[in-house]
């Protein structure tokens, strides 16, 4: 028996459902594996990445570093004027001004001689609390 052109076609439009079926099922399987990867990322996801996850007592080990001392510094700063430009139309926007390289090596040292199981992180946010107001 000789099958017609329109007998191929027809049942090609049978299986075209089983493969939108497949295609579907296979975008679903893939969007609930993304869904899990990202969920789990997340919930486990550091607070702190970086050198500012440092603790305080492995970075007072190496500060002297001239090397390590621009690295805190640059990071700091870009902390501190990251914070402060969140802080717009809030009441925390600080006076950033005056912070110097000297001075924030100064205060996280003096921060993480007292606190050496906080991190770099934490005491960069408590120089920047510590700023006078801008007005």
């Amino acid at each position: 028996m000789t099958e017609t052109f329109d007998d191929q076609k027809q049942r090609r439009q049978r299986r075209l459902p089983s493969l939108r079926l497949k295609i579907a099922a296979g975008i679903l399987t893939a969007f609930i594996g993304m869904s899990y990867a990202i969920g789990t990322f997340a919930a486990h996801a550091p607070t702190d990445v970086g050198i500012g996850a440092s603790s305080c007592a492995s970075t007072l080990e190496m500060l002297g570093d001239a090397h390590y001392d621009r690295i805190v510094t640059a990071w700091s700063s870009g902390f501190i004027s990251g914070s402060n430009t969140e802080a717009i139309g809030e009441s925390r926007r600080r006076d950033i001004a005056a912070v110097s390289e000297a001075s924030i090596l100064r205060h996280v040292r003096t921060y993480c001689a007292a606190n050496l199981t906080e991190t770099l992180s934490s005491a960069v946010e408590m120089l920047f609390t510590s700023l006078p107001e801008h007005h």
